[in-house]
């Protein structure tokens, strides 16, 4: 056994070059916002040679037996990256807790990045095994990468909802993003809210969140005047503490839309 880590780390060494470059191709990439780009390998091919000597099967167990399931360094590497998120899956605005780590473009066919730690993203379970092991071959088909894609993807709203004056009160969410956005822009954001399925798990917490809104309204908060309430529910839809686009602000900002509400329809 110790004979054969000896024999894969010189493989890992001698291969030195290719991996450096791959690693420079993804920045590039990155950088270009065209992951779609680089090099694929067909699923189901392990033994096929990808960079220099090393195989397929060789770079993608660099991640299951030298980062996952080792206490070394790399593993070090694995739990630095995933405790960043702070517990919340950027992929979901914190709909769920940080489980694993996700490869952006995914192992089975990029396996040249399986341990860069920029195409690994903390993730919830739920977004992970949600997710396709493949990847866009487009521009419009490329997911959100959380840490790396245009910031306006995440400082400009592109989530939105509005209310359904049922008992209780119903909220449904959908895409729209910016008109001055490129097509591109448009589409994969439209791609990333329904591969991700934000729609049906954003309604289930604002459903909660909205019940105790009225609560307050109903109790605390109901002395409070209309235009205060207003300003109540402007200031939550505003709290930074939360994803712009994540379902928190996303329903506060549609209450705060919706005049009958804070006018009084809950009371």
């Amino acid at each position: 056994m110790a004979e054969c880590v000896v024999e894969d780390r010189t493989s890992y060494e001698e291969n030195r070059g290719f991996l450096e470059q791959a690693a420079a191709d993804y920045q590039a990439a990155s950088a270009a916002m065209s992951w779609y780009t680089l090099p694929r390998v067909p699923r189901g091919t392990p033994h096929r040679v990808v960079a220099g000597s090393l195989t397929k099967a060789q770079l993608t167990s660099l991640y299951t037996d030298r980062m996952v399931g080792t206490s070394g360094g790399a593993r070090r590497i694995y739990d630095e990256i995933q405790v960043a998120a702070n517990g919340d899956c950027p992929f979901c605005g914190g709909v769920g807790h940080v489980f694993t780590l996700d490869h952006y473009l995914p192992k089975s066919s990029f396996p040249l990045f399986s341990v860069l730690p920029a195409n690994l993203v903390p993730c919830c379970r739920d977004c992970n095994t949600g997710k396709s092991a493949t990847f866009g071959t487009t521009a419009e088909q490329q997911p959100l990468h959380p840490y790396l894609d245009d910031p306006k993807l995440f400082n400009q709203r592109w989530v939105r909802a509005r209310l359904v004056p049922s008992d209780p009160i119903g909220v449904l969410f959908y895409c729209a993003a910016p008109a001055a956005w490129s097509p591109t822009e448009q589409a994969r954001v439209a791609s990333h809210f329904t591969d991700y399925d934000l729609a049906n798990r954003y309604r289930k917490l604002a459903g909660a969140e909205i019940n105790k809104v009225v609560g307050q309204r109903r109790g605390t908060l109901r002395g409070m005047s209309p235009g205060g309430f207003h300003e109540y529910l402007l200031e939550a839809a505003s709290e930074p503490g939360y994803d712009l686009n994540g379902w928190n602000r996303t329903t506060y900002a549609a209450l705060a839309d919706t005049e009958w509400f804070w006018r009084g329809g809950p009371l």
